[in-house]
């Protein structure tokens, strides 16, 4: 059965059944609007997104959208299908996988070379970025908390100082940028996954490059196997539902 785009469902902020945008940097708002509800779970994976129902929901032309839909689509967040509705990438749980057993050691690495590389000031430039995390996660600003989470991992990454290691990782992370986000629908994974942020940023912070690698891949593994944990809940309970109608 398909999945349609039903603007009712969203969750504005008013009673108003539309949300237009300010014509300010309207192309960045409409993606970050689009991106924001693919990961919060409003779009759900497989999801129509028909154009004259979003162009009507944010008061937008069809240039500024499509537009949007192309960012979108280098981040893997929706599918562009020829002179078909585009629709919101499913998850392969498979292919999550092996991404993460990639991206668990490609993390080992980096952590490893950025806490010998890092400066004094990439150390406060991070503990900065880690300070404002914590605030996030305090405020139940889920959506923030994610984009933050993503950049200090990039950072990281970045200071390893190998080009060839940080486009590899961009390019899986790209791969997994939904999935991952995943993980964090579950306050415990949450809560745990800034426990281990807080575990490999004091290990940075002790110049302690072996401790640091690895508690930073272990920190992807761990969840990479709550994404997947997620992922076969959600199948079973989609399985459960399609079940419960036809009986």
């Amino acid at each position: 059965m398909k999945t349609r785009f039903k603007p009712a469902r969203l969750k504005l902020s008013s009673d108003q059944s539309t949300r237009p945008l300010a014509r300010l940097s309207l192309h960045d708002q409409l993606v970050a609007r689009v991106r924001e509800m693919i990961i919060d779970g409003e779009l759900a994976a497989g999801a129509a997104l028909p154009e004259r129902m979003l162009c009507e929901t944010f008061g937008v032309s069809r240039t500024p959208l499509r537009e949007a839909f192309k960012i979108l689509a280098a981040e893997g967040l929706i599918e562009l299908r020829p002179h078909r509705t585009p629709v919101v990438t499913p998850i392969d749980a498979s292919e999550i996988a092996e991404i993460f057993d990639v991206m668990v050691a490609l993390d080992a690495a980096a952590g490893r070379a950025a806490a010998a590389r890092a400066t004094a000031d990439d150390i406060a430039r991070l503990d900065a970025l880690h300070a404002e995390l914590v605030a996030l996660h305090h405020a139940a600003e889920r959506a923030a908390y994610f984009r933050l989470n993503q950049q200090i991992h990039a950072e990281i990454t970045r200071l390893a100082g190998n080009s060839v290691l940080f486009n590899m990782w961009s390019t899986l992370h790209a791969s997994v940028f939904r999935a991952r986000a995943v993980a964090n629908y579950d306050a415990r994974r949450w809560d745990e996954s800034l426990g281990e942020h807080e575990a490999f940023m004091a290990l940075l912070r002790a110049r302690d490059a072996a401790g640091f690698a690895q508690a930073l891949s272990d920190h992807t593994r761990k969840t990479g196997d709550s994404v997947l944990q997620m992922l076969d809940q959600a199948k079973l309970d989609h399985t459960e539902l399609d079940q419960s109608r036809d009986a």
